[in-house]
């Protein structure tokens, strides 16, 4: 009984599938993870799914501000150290 109702619950809660466009502007804008955007876009790969944003005139998300400092911040060390 709890799998049935699990299983009911799951499917009316699921987020409906998106098409192909719909899931490469989600990817862009940051709303779904990357593994999401190629299994709904259908692609093998990060890369393939790079072109397929490259195709549609999208460019990949920005990564959160405090990722971007702390690659910053190693960069700068290992520049400093050569």
């Amino acid at each position: 009984m709890t799998a049935i109702v699990r299983s009911h619950l799951e499917a009316v809660t699921a987020e409906p599938e998106q098409p192909m466009e719909n899931a490469l502007e989600a990817y862009a804008s940051g709303i779904i993870r990357r593994d999401e955007a190629i299994r709904r876009v259908g692609v093998r790969d990060y890369a393939s799914l790079l072109v397929a944003l490259g195709d549609a005139g999208l460019s990949p998300p920005r990564p959160p501000e405090h990722q971007i400092e702390n690659e910053a911040t190693t960069f700068a060390r290992i520049w400093a150290s050569t």
